[in-house]
């Protein structure tokens, strides 16, 4: 039974005096997409795409065809369910009853879009390979929207994600009969090669590697392994926090694909099942920092802000330092009139502080003695000054 007939049904056995007002009905802050056919691929990687605002505003409203055509896609379902006929014209996809892969189908999509757009999932990696002497032997710098992990040699054991994607950007060694030739030493030599972040994406989207071919069968596998997946990354000062998965369920070529999203709107999972949009029962990362999946296929995480993550205690501290900065910045100027003919003008943070007015009492007329000495004393100065100015003025005359 589909979500929205039971709901009228249940609604049906309430009295209509007993009915709520509808704005006590619990409003619903998520809709799916309809499927064509077979096209759960497009729907999951679509509402990764709503689920990502910083793609929103960079969506061109004229040109091209697919910038429109999402537009309209994440201003509907903001409403209601929505069919997708229109952005499956604009990426050239016309057999909407075949099954596709869900992240050639991103990519695909932010090809389709503007660069501006597509910019926010963007890094570049630099790879490069150098002799023992530190010659280069080879570099070069390639983007990439999505990053892959390769899950081989991982079949009925947990794959660890965080670590798989440290080994990514480890250094490689190239000795004995594995020795590299460099043109500089004009001989073959030890060598190391390496991978480096260049330019860090926004969105940076992991790729797990479940499809790949099996040259022992010579035919196209599927990998079941569990993978335990972190809800954050750090590379170098980059930290990433995850907000997306896209699952694949079933086998090569009878399988479905879903999407786990974490909702702007209420910090909480859903799972995205075409036009089903339900809560997940067991939130992901309610109690430890990693969530096992035996079905997570992309992996999708936002750039944290350098002051998410600090404690209670840090929040706290820093809130004391802003009020404080604030105090320093908007100090006002308060007048004491003494009498009729003296103003004494003194700081705001000179003034004594309620709570401990007997204490800093006599720092506060302390500051005021300290005012009439600086004045009595500029006054001396200026008596010596006019003295010697009319004895030099006499000796002159003389």
């Amino acid at each position: 039974m589909s979500s929205s007939r039971k709901r009228s049904h249940e609604e049906g056995k309430v009295p209509a005096k007993n009915k709520k007002p509808k704005e006590d009905a619990v409003i619903q802050l998520h809709y799916g997409l309809y499927n064509q056919g077979a096209t759960c691929y497009l729907n999951s990687v679509l509402q990764v795409l709503f689920m990502t605002p910083e793609l929103h505003d960079r969506l061109h409203s004229q040109s091209p065809i697919t910038d429109q055509e999402l537009g309209e896609v994440f201003k509907k379902i903001k409403v209601e369910k929505c069919g997708t006929e229109n952005i499956t014209g604009s990426l050239g996809i016309k057999n909407v009853h075949q099954q596709r892969d869900a992240a050639e189908c991103l990519e695909l999509i932010l090809h389709k879009v503007s660069p501006n757009a597509s910019e926010v999932f963007q890094g570049q990696l630099t790879y490069m390979t150098q002799c023992s002497k530190g010659h280069i032997i080879n570099e070069e710098t390639n983007p990439f929207w999505t990053l892959p992990l390769s899950l081989r040699n991982t079949h009925d054991a947990t794959y660890n994600v965080e670590r798989g994607f440290e080994r990514t950007f480890e250094t490689k060694s190239y000795s004995g009969d594995n020795m590299v030739y460099c043109n500089e030493c004009e001989k073959k030599t030890e060598a190391t090669s390496g991978c480096d972040m260049d330019t860090f994406p926004q969105i940076l989207v992991l790729l797990l590697k479940r499809f790949e071919f099996d040259f022992n069968t010579m035919s196209d596998i599927k990998s079941d392994c569990c993978v335990d997946v972190p809800y954050t990354l750090q590379k170098k000062d980059k930290k990433y926090s995850l907000y997306g998965m896209v699952n694949h369920y079933g086998s090569l070529r009878g399988g479905h694909y879903t999407a786990t999203l974490l909702s702007n709107e209420d910090n909480t999972w859903y799972e995205f099942n075409d036009d089903a949009v339900n809560k997940v029962e067991e939130q992901p990362f309610a109690k430890t920092g990693t969530y096992s999946s035996s079905s997570a296929y992309l992996l999708v995480y936002r750039e944290s802000l350098k002051d998410e993550g600090k404690d209670q205690r840090g929040r706290i501290h820093d809130d004391k330092e802003n009020r404080h900065v604030s105090q320093d910045q908007d100090r006002q100027i308060q007048i004491n009139w003494t009498d009729t003919n003296n103003v004494e003008i003194v700081m705001e943070d000179d003034l004594p502080n309620p709570k401990t007015q007997e204490v800093e009492e006599d720092r506060f007329f302390g500051i005021k003695r300290n005012h009439i000495y600086i004045a009595l004393g500029a006054i001396s100065i200026a008596s010596i000054v006019i003295v010697i100015s009319v004895v030099l003025a006499t000796t002159l005359k003389t």
